[in-house]
């Protein structure tokens, strides 16, 4: 799961999913029904920094406390599917919570954006789904996520983040002149304010990226849990929706009423 390291400019092709094939992206309010308790739970948690990200993040949540885990998972895939009525299971999964301070008191510092990116380009293809629940109380609601579609295969990446992530020193100048040509390749889709206990869900295809770090007064820092998942079973919800059945029907019946 680490990101590519070195300094300067590289070019990333796009991963294998020209676009998302499994899972659509949706939004939860009120996920959790005691955030709070959620909340103390995860500052609780002993965090490490890791390699290539912001912030730190603790243990996988498996790893801490399996049932709880399992829990949230099952409430997660409740989104897309009736438990009730399908057994859904899965076989790679990770979950974390991760708190990131802001890295400048300038809002609008470049250093407090995310860069945009692909789960597909650092996991290696092992999950199919993404997203995170927004743990942190009257927070900057501009620091929630956006879903980007791409305008061409190849993007430029600057891996100098990595040493932003690690140590705060950065060549400013580089860093926003390389940021500037990345984001040109891309058109925002999708814009998921950072509201406390909302739940953001998407496709690991999807071009993302955290729209902001800055968390107002710098109380607290912007705590998440985030989590991945992959190689799920039954059907992914999507790949029901485009099933080419349905479309065979509307496209018969809309040629009956012009004939």
């Amino acid at each position: 799961m680490g990101l590519k390291n070195g300094g300067g400019i590289s070019l990333a092709t796009k991963s294998r999913y020209e676009t998302p094939e499994n899972f659509f992206p949706i939004a939860v309010d009120d996920f959790f029904n005691d955030p709070e308790m959620i909340v103390d739970y995860g500052k609780s948690l002993q965090k490490e920094q890791m390699r290539g990200q912001p912030g730190k993040r603790s243990q996988s949540l498996w790893e801490i406390n399996n049932l709880l885990a399992n829990a949230i998972m099952l409430k997660l895939l409740s989104c897309y599917y009736d438990l009730e009525y399908t057994n859904v299971y899965w076989q790679t999964s990770d979950m974390r919570f991760q708190e990131v301070p802001r890295f400048s008191e300038n809002k609008n510092d470049v250093r407090n954006k995310g860069w945009i990116h692909q789960d597909d380009e650092f996991t290696e293809g092992m999950f199919q789904l993404a997203g995170l629940i927004y743990l942190t109380p009257d927070i900057d609601p501009d620091s929630g996520t956006s879903l980007y579609n791409a305008k061409s295969n190849k993007h430029h990446r600057v891996y100098s983040k990595d040493v932003l992530y690690k140590n705060g020193s950065f060549d400013k100048e580089e860093y926003i002149k390389s940021q500037i040509k990345h984001e040109e390749n891309f058109e925002e889709k999708l814009r998921v304010q950072n509201i406390f206990n909302r739940l953001v869900m998407y496709d690991t295809s999807e071009w993302h990226r955290a729209n902001s770090y800055y968390n107002g007064d710098g109380k607290d820092a912007r705590l998440t849990l985030g989590f991945f998942t992959g190689n799920i079973n039954p059907f992914t919800p999507l790949k029901r929706i485009k099933n080419s059945e349905y479309e065979s029907i509307i496209k018969l019946q809309i040629g009956k009423n012009e004939n």
